[in-house]
């Protein structure tokens, strides 16, 4: 806890941050992408420098490369440019193809010899002289995919090293593959470590990619081929799971495509990245801020500001087992809290489903937890006391098998289609009120107190609600009417008295979803006392 005391105060939402990941790795959807700058602090070179380690192929070129660098030329061109300078300079001419393939071979060794210039022999020395990389290799162990960019293996080594050794391989930790081509199906129990841009392994004998996105030319056939397999594998990753980002910069084209695709087309699905600083006084708060909104809004990027022994121990509290994990946040939290329950509540119709549909890279809890009865359907005309018993024995049991599993749920962020309070607004007397808090406390809250939560109101103007309900193969005399509706919404807020309310007239779909992603995620939690309602209408 006190190596995050610093990064708590920089980062406010830092807990809820921990809450949402420590969820998604428990369920299975959490992913790394991880970039150049995990490599930095095992001796790999930064981008620019392994220009510069390359350009010395050429007594001229480190100076016409200084030159083309501050006429702005981007990396990928600069490395462009190295490449045509050596496939020059190769000996080899006849035949063709026999010179290009030697070409290729040279530039690999040449890239590989400037890559691991000055990292450690083994990866004892790299893991005891890097801030991190021992806490990315166990979580990495943990999930099911790392999109790495960089071209060196050293996080694959430091992972097989361990498995070779057999430490932490109790079999709740993840076997490993290496690949440069996306995986046709995705494997349990295995870390498949995917480099987009192929590798050079640190050991020689070890299998490369045949080609290396390095160059401007290379570059532009990867995008040529983006429809294909490796773009489409890539973009379900992002809609379907939640990614941390660690050693990027966002300097990548294709990273930032894949992101904004996510946002546009999951717009309630929000990533993280760990943004590097060397110390506080290098990003004040404005500066921070700044990051932090432009990331947010461009690509529905969470940025978190950590220095590296920050970064180790965030990585190593995410890997925390649940009860380690959530006594650490909940005394990180000024609210004490790693659990928090949401209620979706409006009128029926106003898309409260479809909006549960859309936070599904949170914990979700359907209005229904078993098929309901047919009598459930009929008409209120047409339900007599038999079919109202039928009902209640239903209603009542689900309200407290849903009850239980809010109550027990574990640290993350958890949604409820309905409140258990709902039906209090469908009482057409106080007598059936005080009958509904009878069967309350009877059958649901006996041995358990309504778990509170912070209810999500959604609603729509009532003549909407009368279209949409219509829509939902309601007969026009059953649909309800624009008075109906209004009394529901009046009823429910009565109940609730919501403090966080949308209009599905207002937003779409994705846009009422990415709002209350971000209230949960970013704003505060006003959670309502369930039990004390009750005591109202007793």
């Amino acid at each position: 806890m006190d190596k995050l005391s610093a990064a708590l105060a920089r980062n406010p939402g830092l807990p809820r941050f921990l809450c949402h990941l420590h969820q998604r790795l428990r369920q299975q959807r959490l992913n790394l992408v991880t970039g150049a700058g995990i490599s930095v602090d095992a001796g790999v070179p930064a981008w620019k420098e392994l220009l510069r380690r390359l350009a010395e192929i050429d007594a001229q070129l480190p100076a016409d490369l200084a030159v083309h660098e501050n006429a702005g030329l981007q990396p990928e061109y600069l490395g462009q440019i190295i490449y045509h300078r050596f496939n020059r300079a190769c000996q080899v001419k006849e035949p063709a193809d026999q010179r290009q393939a030697q070409v290729e071979y040279d530039w690999g060794g040449a890239i590989h010899q400037a890559i691991y210039k000055d990292v450690p022999e083994t990866m004892c020395e790299v893991l005891s002289n890097h801030p991190y990389l021992e806490q990315l290799r166990d979580l990495a162990r943990r999930v099911p995919l790392v999109i790495n960019f960089n071209f060196d293996d050293l996080l694959a080594e430091a992972i097989g090293v361990q498995i070779a050794k057999g430490g932490l391989a109790g079999g709740a930790l993840n076997a490993l593959s290496v690949t440069w081509q996306p995986p046709l199906t995705d494997r349990r129990e295995l870390t498949t470590v995917y480099h987009v841009n192929g590798i050079l392994p640190r050991v020689s004998l070890k299998k490369r990619s045949p080609k290396l996105i390095f160059t401007e030319d290379s570059f532009a056939d990867a995008r040529a081929r983006s429809p294909g397999v490796n773009a489409e594998y890539l973009f379900l990753r992002f809609v379907q799971n939640t990614m941390l980002l660690i050693g990027h910069s966002l300097g990548d084209s294709s990273l930032k495509n894949y992101l904004r695709q996510n946002r546009d087309k999951s717009p309630a699905n929000h990533h993280y990245m760990v943004h590097w600083i060397d110390s506080a006084d290098q990003y004040p708060k404005a500066r921070r801020e700044d990051i932090f909104e432009a990331n947010l809004e461009l690509y529905n990027l969470i940025t978190i500001f950590l220095a590296s022994e920050e970064i180790s121990a965030f990585l190593e509290t995410l890997i925390l087992e649940e009860r380690r994990f959530t006594d650490l946040v909940e005394a990180l939290d000024p609210d004490r809290r790693a659990t928090f329950h949401y209620y979706i509540v409006g009128p029926v119709a106003a898309g409260k489903s479809t909006l549960l549909e859309q936070l599904r890279c949170f914990e979700t809890l359907e209005e229904w937890t078993q098929p309901p009865p047919k009598e459930m359907y009929y008409a209120s005309t047409k339900i007599g006391a038999s079919e109202q018993a039928i009902i209640d024995s239903f209603l009542y049991q689900e309200l407290k098998e849903k009850n239980r599993r809010m109550s027990s749920a574990q640290a993350g962020l958890h949604f409820m289609d309905r409140a258990p309070l709902d039906l209090y607004a469908f009482s057409k007397s106080d007598e059936e009120n005080k009958k509904k808090t009878k069967e309350l406390r009877d059958r649901v809250t006996r041995n358990k107190a309504l778990q509170e939560g912070e209810i999500i109101f959604i609603e729509a103007e009532p003549r909407t609600l009368v279209k949409r309900n219509m829509a939902r193969g309601r007969p026009p005399e059953s649909a309800g009417s624009d008075e109906y509706f209004s009394e529901q919404i009046k009823a429910l807020k009565e109940i609730y008295s919501p403090k966080f309310v949308l209009s599905t007239d207002e937003y779409n779909a994705g846009e009422l979803a990415r709002r209350v992603a971000r209230h949960v995620l970013l704003g505060a939690y006003t959670p309502t006392n369930l039990n004390s309602i009750i005591k109202r209408y007793a």
